[in-house]
């Protein structure tokens, strides 16, 4: 198994990998408490010899190297949250965060452990609990008011719907949008996984 991962991985880091890792860049970053993803539980490849290899999701993890929750876990793929569990833990217990989530029956003054378990148990009775949008970094405004129905604020090329002013939305977004970026660009200059990391790590830090 390890043999047939690392081949999957030097084969095809760029095409399998490079998603994930430019997409979680920002919670690695520390500036997004989580981004929300769908993860095949296999992506198959080829390897040098003509063999059909798969890279697990279980090995995606591991790669990832993040804090993770599956939300759903369907046949062929599951819906996970990566977080940076300081940062998230900070977004859900601002005062309005927390307010509105006890509103959404979510526990008050709760572990972050115990709001991500009731996530999930949301994300089993329903197709998507829109709430995850204050888990993953948008602000509480647009998370509101996308569930009130609310008429959206015209953004353009906006990753996610704005409800009234726009500004702070926008702020967040460059700012999300600027980490990826970073990381696209260390990406590109790496000798593997672990190199891209080590490297962003150091440009976070200097």
């Amino acid at each position: 198994m390890p043999e047939t991962t690392n081949r999957i991985d030097e084969t095809h880091r760029k095409e399998l990998l490079r998603f994930l890792l430019v997409k979680t860049a920002a919670v690695r970053r520390g500036v997004k408490p989580g981004e929300l993803l769908r993860v095949r539980h296999c992506y198959e490849g080829v390897n040098a010899e003509g063999l059909r290899v798969c890279l697990y999701r279980d090995d995606i993890y591991t790669i990832l190297g993040l804090d993770y929750v599956e939300l759903k876990v369907e046949a062929e793929s599951s819906l996970v949250l990566f977080y940076n569990p300081h940062v998230l833990a900070s977004t859900l217990a601002e005062p309005r965060n927390a307010r509105w989530l006890a509103q959404m029956g979510y526990p008050e003054d709760a572990s972050l452990h115990a709001m991500l378990a009731h996530l999930v148990r949301r994300a089993g009775a329903c197709e998507l609990p829109h709430e995850v949008g204050i888990f993953i970094g948008y602000p509480l405004k647009d998370v509101a008011g996308f569930l009130a129905r609310l008429p959206a604020t015209p953004v353009h090329r906006g990753v996610w719907r704005v409800y009234g002013g726009a500004d702070e939305s926008l702020r967040r977004m460059r700012l999300y949008a600027a980490a990826e970026a970073d990381a696209r660009e260390v990406l590109e200059r790496s000798r593997g996984v672990d190199d891209f990391i080590n490297a962003l790590s150091a440009k976070m830090a200097s």
